[in-house]
């Protein structure tokens, strides 16, 4: 049997969100072999990751906290995420943007970061706003903490009240989708995803990770010639030997992922940001986390470096 479940971010336990999410629901239900569960996060408890890099070192990557997403796997909720072959999350909008319940759910999924577990995994995301709005803004954050775990986006649904009875059709559709993927999860085996695909496939996706890494990499410039790599290899800030090695691969892969975003091939040039990605994570890893505060390597599933 698969098993979906929907993770509902509001306080409101009879709100606009959850009747979103509970037509969803109802069309996962409607795929054979497909069990839903509803889980109201504030039903739990757990707090902010501590940052104590526990999850890190140890060889099972779990969590520690004593809590229902620690307890070293044992916690109720993450037993369920662990057992899940599709995920809903359903976030209303707060502050402009998915609401802090629905991220800190997110926040603590993070030792399987370094697992690899949700890799691949179907998501569907629904954000739900009932005033200004800003249900786009929302539902494109949830698209980038999906990305950040390589889960398989299978579609979003941005739902603002004042046309609630449209977007209500729209979300069990939505929720057959999951169904369906799910069951494929379930039956055939996951699908994980390399990290070049997982940039690839999120191309066309509501948060693309293509624009918004070489805006952060180039210090907002998005001129190549201004990232951070090149100023850190100008100013000497990396100390360690193998730490500059591998930010001068980084740079090296930055410069021809320049060369063919100037000529406009843009395939080629996301496999060479996926390079610059992978060796730039490496460097600062080595540099800043490994002896400093982790003390430990980095695992293998995160940012692999491909030999050539």
């Amino acid at each position: 049997m698969a098993r979906v479940l929907g993770f509902l971010g509001s306080a409101r336990i009879d709100g606009y969100t959850v009747k979103v999410l509970n037509e969803a629901i109802e069309g996962a239900k409607t795929i054979p072999g497909v069990e839903v569960e509803l889980i109201h996060l504030l039903d739990y408890q757990f707090g902010p990751c501590t940052s104590c890099y526990e999850c890190i070192r140890m060889a099972e990557h779990l969590c520690i906290l004593p809590d229902d997403m620690g307890k070293k796997g044992k916690g109720k909720l993450w037993r369920k995420v662990e057992e899940a072959n599709g995920l809903i999350l359903a976030a209303p909008v707060h502050c402009w943007t998915a609401d802090a319940l629905t991220h800190l759910f997110v926040e603590r999924l993070y030792p399987m970061e370094w697992s690899g577990k949700l890799m691949g995994i179907p998501v569907i995301t629904i954000s739900v706003a009932s005033n200004q709005g800003f249900q786009i803004v929302a539902n494109t954050m949830l698209c980038q903490w999906a990305f950040s775990y390589a889960m398989k986006y299978v579609g979003g649904l941005p739902v603002h009240t004042a046309y609630l009875d449209d977007a209500l059709l729209k979300a069990r559709y939505q929720g057959i989708k999951i169904g369906e993927a799910a069951l494929r999860d379930e039956k055939e085996g996951r699908n994980v995803p390399t990290d070049e695909e997982i940039w690839l496939y999120y191309q066309d996706k509501p948060w693309k990770v293509f624009p918004h890494y070489i805006e952060n990499l180039t210090m907002g410039t998005r001129d190549p010639a201004f990232s951070i790599i090149k100023k850190s290899l100008a100013h000497g800030t990396f100390k360690r030997r193998e730490a500059i090695e591998l930010l001068k691969k980084a740079d090296e892969e930055f410069d021809k992922f320049a060369f063919h975003y100037s000529l406009g091939n843009y395939e080629n040039a996301i496999k060479l940001l996926v390079k610059t990605s992978a060796y730039w994570a490496h460097a600062t890893y080595k540099e800043f986390l490994e002896e400093k505060l982790v003390k430990a390597p980095l695992p293998k599933i995160y940012r692999p470096i491909l030999k050539k």
